[in-house]
């Protein structure tokens, strides 16, 4: 493995000494220069050559000799991109029956006892199993950079055979080298990679070799701007606790979006569009940012997820972006509707699990935690029956005290800190929520903590700060009912 060099790639070709100030170097903007940051330097393993005869040409691996074919490969349409990042991790084989059963992969061990700022790794050698090629390249000034590789489909119903096994990440074979990307600038590398390691792991039930927000939402964001706006102010939310400088500016590039969206969104606008990948990609993204603020936007921006993904599925289009979206719109949407409304919520989840393929595709991926992914269902589950309970029977609070035990006991077989965990806050709202108890209602605000201390997503403060209002009020009007005026906050 290559050394790393401390400074930024610009200083290091200009062969000077770094100063080492983020996000861009004082050197570099002395010069008039855009530096290019620190870190892992993003490249494309399928884009132009770094070394040798093909090195900054678009070329065929089959037909070297073509060299007609180079300007008609620049015209043909990009491929899909996978981020490959700090949470791709190897998992499980397909063992043989009569082979001994591999040990459980555990992709987040390592990650829960560090704070969001921590998840960000320099050392690009981190990165690589044991063992493990192909991953990161050495360029010729002696930099490692990790590269970007081409994606299939990757949703689970559109995995090719053999997709789970022991490589870090597989790359469908190449027939020929795209053409070259424009790269993004410092800050913008800076925020991608923030949203793939702080946020992309929290927003899946068990983060590993797929994620469909680092495999697929950050390489569209590449080339859709308003995708890589949704990404940047979110990762800036994320970040602003460190740097509080970064919160105006991702206030104002949340108006500036929510604008555009509800533009293309409007039946009497000439340039309305609902059938609009990218206005779907980004109410996701803009959702997920929502969990990261503890903001009260959820009512806008899920009335518009609403009416673009109805637009969008309607059509029938069968694509690993549109699963993956189509898998994380039911999610919202499971978790949003109780606390829009009674009459939403209890029709959401009068039917819950029409919208568990977000924890059942886990399984795909982590067949060896399928008895730990079972035992997320049932938790869920049992806060769904909670809550309709208390909307449609109301009873008195010590009748709900025997379920409320039953979900405890369950939670106890649910270690904090385990993978997954923090797919559970929803449950552990609903059951504080409706606890009547001293101790039912310490040990799911404790459990609420838990998963605070690692993800720092400010929904769960804003969310225990709600559960006073709501205690107050107990044996007066029902939770449920008070719930969307007392905090329009999105919980999941």
């Amino acid at each position: 493995m290559p050394k790393l060099k401390s400074g930024c790639h610009i200083c290091s070709q200009r062969r000077v000494k770094c100063d080492g100030t983020r996000p861009a170097c004082n050197k570099c903007t002395a010069k008039g220069l855009e530096c290019s940051g620190y870190g892992i330097r993003y490249r494309f393993n399928d884009g132009l050559a770094a070394r040798g005869k093909l090195k900054g040409r678009v070329r065929s691996f089959d037909d070297e000799s073509n060299h007609s074919g180079v300007s008609e490969q620049r015209q043909q349409p990009l491929p899909d991109l996978v981020w490959a990042d700090t949470f791709i991790s190897p998992l499980q084989s397909p063992m043989p029956q009569d082979a001994p059963s591999p040990s459980v992969f555990n992709p987040l061990s390592d990650a829960l006892t560090l704070s969001p700022s921590d998840l960000i790794v320099d050392d690009p050698s981190l990165l690589v199993p044991d063992g493990q090629e192909g991953c990161l390249e050495e360029s010729d000034d002696g930099q490692s950079s990790l590269m970007l590789l081409k994606s299939g489909d990757f949703s689970p119903q559109y995995l090719p055979q053999g997709y789970i096994d022991n490589s870090f990440i597989i790359s469908p074979p190449r027939e020929t080298i795209p053409r070259y990307l424009e790269a993004l600038s410092s800050q913008h590398r800076e925020f991608f990679s923030h949203f793939s390691s702080a946020v992309a792991p929290v927003m899946v039930v068990l983060d590993g070799k797929f994620n469909g927000y680092r495999d697929l939402i950050l390489p569209m964001a590449y080339e859709d701007d308003l995708v890589k706006s949704a990404v940047s102010v979110v990762s800036m939310y994320h970040l602003a606790a460190q740097r509080p400088e970064l919160q105006h500016r991702a206030d104002a590039g949340l108006q500036s979006i929510i604008r555009n969206l509800r533009h293309r969104a409007d039946p009497s606008s000439s340039n309305a569009n609902l059938l609009d990948l990218s206005a779907w990609t980004t109410i996701i993204v803009l959702l997920t940012g929502e969990t990261v603020t503890g903001g009260n936007n959820l009512p806008i921006l899920f009335r518009l997820l609403q009416h673009l993904a109805a637009a969008n599925t309607r059509d029938g289009q069968d694509s690993a972006m549109h699963a993956f979206l189509k898998e994380q719109t039911r999610m919202m949407t499971l978790f949003a509707q109780p606390l829009l409304g009674e009459v939403s919520g209890t029709s959401t989840l009068s039917a819950h699990d029409k919208y568990f393929d977000f924890i059942s595709n886990a399984a795909v991926f982590f067949p060896g935690l399928a008895p730990q992914i079972a035992l997320y269902k049932t938790a869920i589950r049992s806060a769904c029956r909670i809550y309709l309970t208390r909307v449609t029977k109301a009873p008195p609070h010590s009748e709900t005290v025997p379920i409320l035990e039953e979900l405890k006991d369950l939670c106890l077989n649910i270690q904090p800190g385990q993978p997954g965990h923090h797919a559970l806050v929803w449950a552990y709202f609903i059951a504080a929520a409706e606890s009547s108890t001293f101790e039912h209602r310490n040990f799911f605000t404790l459990r609420l903590q838990e998963v605070y201390s690692w993800t720092r997503f400010h929904n769960i403060p804003t969310a225990l700060a709600a559960l006073q209002e709501l205690w107050k009020i107990q044996g007066e009007r029902r939770w449920t009912e008070v719930l969307p005026e007392v905090m329009p906050v999105f919980i999941i």
